[in-house]
């Protein structure tokens, strides 16, 4: 039995199809393939509505950690949210992708408008969907980490203030603080086992213990973001990025301790970042140390 050919198609546009395949056969050319409705991949997209599904909007947020010169602490960079929702509240910078740009390129936008930093090192961590995350509008986030070390920052676009605040992290806790203009944010942390397939993971679930909060689900954001850059510091070379481009070996330990959250051995340091550095040949004062100590830089791999 012949195949019926599909009632949308009709004999004229059929007999189009048969010679304008007749003729690619006989110049040698590949024939375009046809779907179900007989179109090719052009006709397709002509006619294609992308209204037919809902689109949910997508942003970027940024995570920028710092250590400044004092090495006492790790900082996040937190802007005050301008207008709703969430107005007069501390955020994490970001905004919403453009249609012609990556996640990348508006993530390094929104950082530029919002703080005027710019050529900082930023590595994807994380995407956030859940559905009630944003109160606006169904809204998809994809979060970057930021590393650098502690510079000013000026606050711009939607952003009416752009300010430095010191992260405390615990096996209970999450503290974000800034005593000079005195902000408190204090989250209990509660230990969650997830699973995967086979494997079993341990993550946080946070719940906030102050008035003040960070905006939407930015606190989580944060917590990935932590975990993250535990996790990678030792096997990469992340936590050069927080460190002048000159520094002693006490200071760059101390970057290590105040990620990993814990002391670190000198000998076993060493031993771990012999390969990444190069003396330059001067000494210069250890902020931790307190005394001269040879400088170092950073061994660029080729």
């Amino acid at each position: 039995m012949a195949k019926e050919f599909p009632e949308s198609v009709c004999v004229d546009k059929l007999m189009k199809m048969y010679d304008k395949t007749a003729l690619m056969c006989e110049k040698g050319e590949p024939m375009e393939k046809r779907n179900s409705r007989g179109q090719t991949e052009e006709e397709f997209l002509r006619e294609y509505d992308p209204g037919k599904y809902e689109r949910p909007s997508v942003t970027v947020d940024l995570l920028v950690m710092g250590v400044d010169n004092s090495y006492e602490a790790l900082k996040i960079l937190l802007i005050k949210r301008r207008d709703h929702p969430f107005i007069d509240c501390w955020a994490l910078p970001g905004g919403f992708i453009g249609m012609e740009e990556s996640a990348y390129q508006a993530a390094g936008r929104e950082l530029a408008e919002e703080t005027g930093l710019t050529g900082i090192y930023m590595e994807q961590i994380y995407t956030f969907t859940q559905p009630k995350r944003d109160p606006r509008t169904r809204v998809i986030d994809i979060a970057y980490l930021a590393l650098i070390p502690v510079t000013e920052a000026t606050a711009g676009d939607d952003a009416k203030e752009a300010e430095w605040f010191n992260v405390r992290f615990t096996s209970d806790s999450l503290c974000v603080y800034n005593d000079e203009i005195g902000v408190r944010m204090e989250y209990g942390l509660t230990k969650k086992v997830f699973r995967n397939g086979v494997v079993k993971y341990t993550n946080f679930v946070p719940a906030c213990r102050t008035e003040e909060r960070l905006a939407f689900d930015h606190v989580e954001v944060l917590l990935e973001g932590l975990l993250s850059l535990r996790q990678k510091v030792e096997s990469t070379d992340m936590a050069f990025n927080l460190v002048p481009e000159t520094f002693t070996l006490p200071d760059l330990q101390r970057v290590y301790e105040l990620i990993l959250g814990k002391g670190v051995y000198k000998a076993n340091f060493r031993d771990k970042i012999y390969e990444r550095v190069e003396e330059t040949g001067e000494k210069g004062k250890s902020v931790t140390g307190n005394k001269l100590s040879l400088l170092y830089r950073y061994k660029f791999k080729e």
